[in-house]
């Protein structure tokens, strides 16, 4: 990767989590390669940019494509270096994925310092603004 396309990451902060790799290369399934279904470029298989943790306690499921149910799981998944898909169109090893981002290798994480991250996740809830009726979805 040369330094501009560096560059150009560094301002629109995309990342491959490991949570795929269909072909050994990368890919993620074909109905949803990330950034690449705009770009073409085969690079960008598996990059999205990720939300923000503002209420993420509350917005289940996980992954661009809701294939993680828990936040427990989301923890699972980082702490692993990534998802081991065993079966199906999806099924390969994210963790050993070339395009993966260096920022996912992997961690021990115990129950005890799961419980602390899954406090502080909750933590990240706003509850005037999730409360707030003025921004309620609109009845139908």
């Amino acid at each position: 990767m040369d330094a501009s396309t560096t560059a150009e990451r560094a301002r629109y902060p995309f990342f491959n989590n490991g949570l795929y790799d269909v072909d050994g290369e990368g890919s993620y399934p074909a109905t949803d390669q990330g950034l690449y279904d705009l770009t073409l470029n085969a690079e960008d298989r598996g990059l999205f940019r990720p939300p923000s943790l503002r209420n993420v306690a509350l917005t289940a499921p996980y992954m661009h494509d809701g294939s993680i149910a828990t936040l427990r799981e989301v923890l699972q998944h980082y702490s692993a270096g990534g998802t081991v898909t065993t079966s199906g169109p999806a099924a390969g090893d994210g963790r050993k994925s070339p395009l993966k981002s260096g920022l996912i290798r992997g961690f021990a994480l115990n129950e005890a310092e799961t419980t602390d991250v899954l406090s502080f996740f909750d933590a990240l809830t706003d509850e005037r603004f999730v409360r707030n009726p003025a921004l309620a979805a609109p009845e139908p």
